[in-house]
This record gives C-alpha cells, sequence and structure tokens, in this order.
C-alpha cells in the first residue's frame, strides 16, 4: 500500500495568534480548532497548526507557498498580524515573490503570478 498524504503540520507557539494570520491574512477557511490542534483548508488541502511545547522550535518546518492577486497588500495586511518581509519583492519573468516570516518564525512565499495575456 502506497503511503497517503494527508496534511502539512506546523508547530506553533499559540493557535489563536497562527490561526488569525491564515485565516485572516491568507483567507484561509478554518475546517476546526481546538488549544492544541487547528486545521485549515488551503483550496483542499489541510494545514495543521500543533502547539508546540514551551521550549519547542516553532520555525523550522517546510515553506508553504501561496498564490495571492496583489503581493503588495498580502504582505501590508500580513505584517499587521505579526509578520516580517524576508529581503525584497523580487520580480522575475512569472511574476513577483517574496518570503514572509510568520510570528512563529515559519517561512511564507508569496507569488503574484504575471497575468496572462489574451492571445
Amino acid at each position: 500500500m502506497a503511503a497517503e498524504f494527508k496534511h502539512i503540520m506546523l508547530m506553533v507557539k499559540s493557535i489563536p495568534t497562527s490561526l488569525k494570520f491564515y485565516s485572516e491574512g491568507l483567507g484561509l477557511p478554518v475546517k476546526m480548532s481546538s488549544p492544541g490542534w487547528a486545521e485549515l483548508d488551503a483550496n483542499g488541502t489541510t494545514i495543521a497548526l500543533h502547539a508546540a511545547e514551551s521550549n519547542a522550535d516553532s520555525g523550522s518546518s517546510p515553506i508553504l507557498s501561496f498564490h495571492v492577486d496583489d503581493i503588495q497588500s498580502a504582505i501590508a495586511t500580513l505584517e499587521q498580524l505579526g509578520a516580517s518581509l524576508e529581503g525584497r519583492v523580487r520580480e522575475p519573468s512569472f511574476g513577483k515573490v517574496a518570503a514572509i516570516r510568520t510570528p512563529d518564525g515559519h517561512l511564507v512565499s508569496l507569488l503574484q503570478p504575471t497575468a496572462k495575456t489574451a492571445d
């Protein structure tokens, strides 16, 4: 039997702070929430938030990548929710790209894809 992918789990310092960051900052619907565990729906993929022990490292997990319509607006909203921009917004041929640190120190990648023109 092949392994079945279930969710991405992030260790976080505060479930309420992280829920607010991902739900209000990125618009992800909250599937469920409890003091030690919460789940968000990232377009069919579950992001699970697990409360870290007080001395646990909470920022060394996978990088989550999101497409956004307006990268500057997304950055401003996320910074208001405790994020910090890592470096500058880059503009490769495929769009605008930014790296953001969440309040827990997780790295989140934002991409505003280049608009496709009609032929």
